[in-house]
């Protein structure tokens, strides 16, 4: 033999990688799950980039796959184990979805291993792997269609909800950010080994994460299966959203009430719980009447003590479900019944302090009832539901200073919860100004308001309508006319609602002041926006300034059409006096006499203008019942000083 037949020998090896190889590209081939979509000959730890196929179409979601071949002997239960260089294992921890895959060449078998599997086996271990140079892989499972179907759903549903929640915050404004519901949970990893998932799925859902759980639904669903029992958690998460009003999906809800229904005799679960969930899936729908005989269906199953919790539950929503259908007095005793079977009942309690306050029948029952709530373990986000409603109650029994107390604790959520800044505004126009200390409180408040939403206009119109209270009221505040006029003067322009009103505070101010010539220029500005409501005022401010032929149509519209009160007729009276009209100014006088008897200054005016007006008798007469009925007035001194001869004689 020549030396020049001294030639390279094929490996066995590089036999065993191309038999690798060939087996790999069969069973991607065969199954059409996936494509291979390239190989990568860079031996940095991926061998194969798959991708998915999803009812024939390409899906762009891509597994990278490190294939190893071997012709060593099983391990004792049948496994087979391969030794990799642990940067590998890091290498393909990078991207989700990553496998090894491995051939055994005397079986002819192609095995996997989840590279977060590997992971999660290393982890648990104890040992410190993380300083090892290598690490061994044990394959068990068969890389076969049953597989590469659930790693195609998996990858495909994660891929989708990574896209999802990336153009999510690639098209929301900034503003909204700090108000999307469970921070810090908007893609949950789930992981690919069922066993693992159905531990996750069971202890979110113990622990009241039902958005968590219905976020990743799809993915829960490509691991474990509709059929898989424990995916039933995922059903009722999503009923359980329902029932609390929240955002939901009423086909999956459907569903779960099918999947549910269907569990019936299975002894995992105790069947008047399963009809307890039923009746939860109907009231989330809006099947009222369904809920409620499936609910008593249920507790006629729940009289057992062990099962008194559940009972509770069902008692409180089977009344949650009579209330939507204003059958009040039912609804009672039933959410009664569950504080009897629960005396710490959260959810009844809650359901009782609105009962109170929808009927505004015993708010200090309704404050007890608030006031004994626990929420458990997932339910802190209804404290501020709580909050709320306290201060409402306590606003509306006068106790202001308490609402407020409730009102700061309020505001420390809500960056988080959207919904807590209006409700709080609400609350506080509602009630804010019922005496001078709560203006003051309120003011405050509105300060706040625009700190955060800087030129709202509501906002603006409500402070200043504080400001003004204060004011009137004698409170210490660091504003005069001039800035308060000038700051309604811009809250109008601004666009503040009901401008017409903000102008006839700012008259009164001026009024308060005695400068009738400002309070003219406001109150015109009040009645230019609406005659009907503001004419009284301006009015009353001509009169003042002696402009009484200017006052009386004015004035004259007020008393016959829009406010026909005693004062209305005493002003038309003034300027029917001042512009010599002696007998209307004497029957507009006698009107608000008739409208309010006891209006001390039109029984002194008139027996005047009938003094003037040469009707002595009149006069006398009209001053003596004057005097009657006033005794300590100022005027009923000045007459009997000047007049007391004539106004003696009649007596």
């Amino acid at each position: 033999m020549s030396h020049l037949d001294d030639l390279p020998k094929r490996g066995e090896n590089r036999r065993i990688q191309e038999q690798s190889e060939a087996a790999f590209r069969t069973a991607i081939s065969e199954c059409e799950a996936f494509i291979v979509q390239s190989e990568d000959r860079i031996d940095n730890g991926t061998d194969f980039l798959i991708e998915a196929c999803d009812g024939g179409a390409m899906t762009n979601a891509r597994v990278h796959v490190q294939l190893k071949g071997t012709a060593r002997e099983t391990n004792a239960d049948g496994s087979v184990s391969v030794s990799i260089r642990r940067t590998n294992l890091n290498y393909l921890a990078m991207p989700p979805g990553s496998i090894f895959v491995c051939y055994h060449v005397p079986s002819d078998r192609l095995l996997v291993k989840r590279v977060d599997d590997v992971l999660h086996e290393y982890q648990h271990s104890g040992k410190a792997w993380g300083q090892q140079s290598t690490v061994t892989i044990r394959f068990a499972d068969d890389f076969d269609p049953n597989f590469q179907v659930a790693l195609k759903d998996y990858v495909v549903v994660a891929a989708r909800a990574a896209r999802d929640t990336r153009i999510d915050f690639a098209t929301r404004p900034p503003e909204s950010l700090s108000f999307i519901p469970d921070q810090g949970v908007l893609d949950f990893p789930i992981p690919a080994d069922p066993e693992l998932t159905e531990e996750l799925l069971f202890e979110l859902y113990e622990q009241g994460k039902d958005r968590t759980i219905c976020r990743s639904f799809d993915k829960f669903q490509a691991v474990l299966g509709a059929s898989n029992r424990t995916f039933m958690y995922a059903y009722m998460a999503e009923i359980n959203l329902g029932v609390k009003g929240k955002e939901c999906s009423k086909s999956r809800i459907v569903d779960g009430i099918s999947v549910i229904s269907s569990r019936a005799d299975d002894e995992h679960f105790s069947k008047g719980s399963l009809l307890y969930c039923v009746g939860n899936g109907w009231l989330a729908l809006g099947e009222y009447e369904k809920a409620v005989d499936v609910y008593i269906s249920a507790l006629k199953l729940l009289g057992d003590p062990d099962s008194s919790q559940v009972a509770a539950q069902c008692c409180k929503n089977l009344g949650a479900t009579l209330d939507k259908q204003d059958r009040g007095d039912e609804a009672f005793a039933f959410y009664k019944r569950a504080l009897e079977l629960d005396a710490n009942l959260a959810e009844a309690h809650f359901a009782l302090a609105l009962w109170h306050m929808r009927r505004d029948v015993d708010l200090d029952r309704a404050l007890e009832h608030l006031d004994a709530i626990v929420w458990s373990v997932g339910a802190s986000e209804k404290s501020p539901s709580v909050m709320s409603w306290r201060a409402e109650i306590l606003f509306s029994q006068g106790k202001s200073r308490e609402a407020f107390r409730d009102i700061h604790a309020l505001l420390g959520n809500a960056d988080e919860i959207a919904w807590i800044w209006p409700w709080c505004a609400r609350l506080v126009a509602t009630y804010g100004r019922a005496s001078t200390d709560s203006a003051c409180d309120s003011a405050k408040f509105w300060e706040r308001f625009l700190a955060k939403f800087p030129g709202h206009p509501y906002a603006i119109a409500e402070k200043l309508l504080c400001i003004r209270m204060i004011h009137a009221n004698g409170g210490d505040i660091a504003c005069d006319f001039g800035e308060f006029k000038h700051a309604v003067a811009e809250a109008v322009a601004g666009g503040a609602p009901n401008p017409a009103f903000l102008w006839d505070r700012a008259g009164h101010w001026a009024q308060d002041e005695k400068d009738w010539v400002q309070a003219e220029d406001c109150y015109r500005k009040a009645y230019e926006l609406s005659p009907a409501e503001y004419g009284y005022c301006l009015g009353t401010a001509l009169n003042f300034l002696g402009r009484y032929e200017e006052a009386l149509p004015i004035l004259l519209e007020q008393a016959t059409e829009h406010l026909p009160d005693a004062m209305s007729w005493f002003q038309v009276a003034l300027a029917m006096g001042k512009t010599g009209r002696t007998k209307e100014c004497i029957s507009a006088y006698r009107r608000a006499l008739e409208l309010d008897e006891d209006y001390d200054l039109a029984w002194f005016n008139l027996g005047w203008t009938y003094w003037k007006s040469e009707r002595r008798a009149e006069a006398l007469a009209t001053w003596r019942e004057a005097i009657r009925r006033f005794p300590e007035h100022k005027l009923t001194s000045k007459l009997l000083s000047q007049l007391s001869d004539q106004l003696g004689s009649l007596r």
